[in-house]
């Protein structure tokens, strides 16, 4: 699920298409109020891996070698999705699907020292057919997951959320 444009520069910075995260409701679809946090990684360069809110590093490090940035950006990504979703679902919103081709910008200082300078989230999401549900109560759900997300309130990145 990567981008064809993986490396396209932006203005002085490099803004990558690093990862898309995806999260189905699965075998909860039809459960009131239940959620997996379950959910999987594309990296682009074809590289996919089913993450949970409790995976571990041992997991994975002899089988694939990840690259810290990507990672950076999936798990910007993917803690921002699971405060989304504990948002909506605990406001009686049934989701179904939440995917976000999530990007960062990788910038260069003054001091000629790079660092992430801004994470673009880009979820588009389904909602249960039963369910219609607004685009302003979309947009409103973002607004608890930012304050809420501890990650987000760990780093000094630029977070931003991108209206389909």
């Amino acid at each position: 699920m990567g981008s064809d444009k993986a490396d396209a520069p932006v203005a002085g910075d490099e803004r990558i298409h690093l990862v898309t995260v995806d999260w189905s409701r699965g075998k909860w679809s039809g459960v009131p109020g239940k959620h997996s946090r379950e959910h999987v990684w594309h990296f682009a360069g074809k590289l996919s891996l089913k993450v949970t809110d409790a995976l571990a590093p041992m997991a994975y490090r002899d089988t694939v070698r990840l690259d810290p940035l990507k990672s950076y950006v999936a798990t910007v990504a993917s803690a921002h999705m699971l405060a989304w979703l504990h948002a909506a679902f605990s406001h009686g919103v049934e989701v179904e699907r939440y995917l976000d081709a999530a990007e960062g910008v990788l910038s260069i200082r003054p001091d000629r020292r790079s660092w992430v300078s801004e994470v673009t989230l880009k979820p588009r999401i389904t909602f249960h057919p039963d369910h219609d549900v607004d685009a302003k109560v979309v947009e409103h759900f973002h607004e608890p997951a930012s304050r809420d997300c501890f990650i987000a309130r760990s780093i000094k990145t630029k977070v931003t959320v991108s209206s389909p």
